[in-house]
Formats: C-alpha cells, structure tokens, sequence
C-alpha cells in the first residue's frame, strides 16, 4: 500500500544557511527522510521583493532559488496569491 504525498508550500524560506525557514526546506527535500510531503512551492515576500533583491542575502537566496527551480522543479512566488491552486481534489496540502 503506498503512503499518501501531501505537497508543500513554504512561506517564508529566508536566507539560505541562516534562516529556519531555509532550514525546514532542506529537510522536506533530504530524501533519507522520506517523507510524505513534496515541497513543491516556495514563497519568499522580502527576496522577491524590489527591496529584497539588493539586501544583505539577496545573492545567497538568488543562487539557491536557481538551483532549486533547475533540480527540484520547485517554483517560487512572491505572495502566496500567486501560489496556483490544488490541480485536482486528490492533492493535498
């Protein structure tokens, strides 16, 4: 019987290497975990932000967001709004 896969959505990640929220985006992705979630959207408001992208971190979190979206297939956000909703009932969150 397989286990049920909620997918995740992060608010609020922070800078990568200092932030909890950072922190708690690579254990949902530390596969010897195994979990039943899949991060699978990262909000981000302040390094997203026209404020945010020059800001102390901006290039850490720019460079790890990259990564991400490349070897993840993880998609970032600004605002939770963005967020697309569920593509079907099944999907949990």
């Amino acid at each position: 019987m397989s286990e049920a896969t909620a997918t995740v959505v992060l608010v609020g990640c922070g800078c990568p290497g200092k932030s909890m929220g950072w922190y708690h985006a690579v254990q949902l992705l530390d596969e010897e975990r195994s979990m039943p979630a899949t991060l699978k959207y990262i909000v981000e408001p302040w390094y997203m932000s026209e404020a945010g992208k020059s800001s102390p971190g901006s290039a850490e979190f720019a460079e790890w967001r990259k990564t991400l979206e490349q070897t993840k297939n993880i998609e970032f956000f600004a605002t939770v709004k963005e967020v697309p909703l569920p593509s079907s009932s099944d999907e949990k969150r």
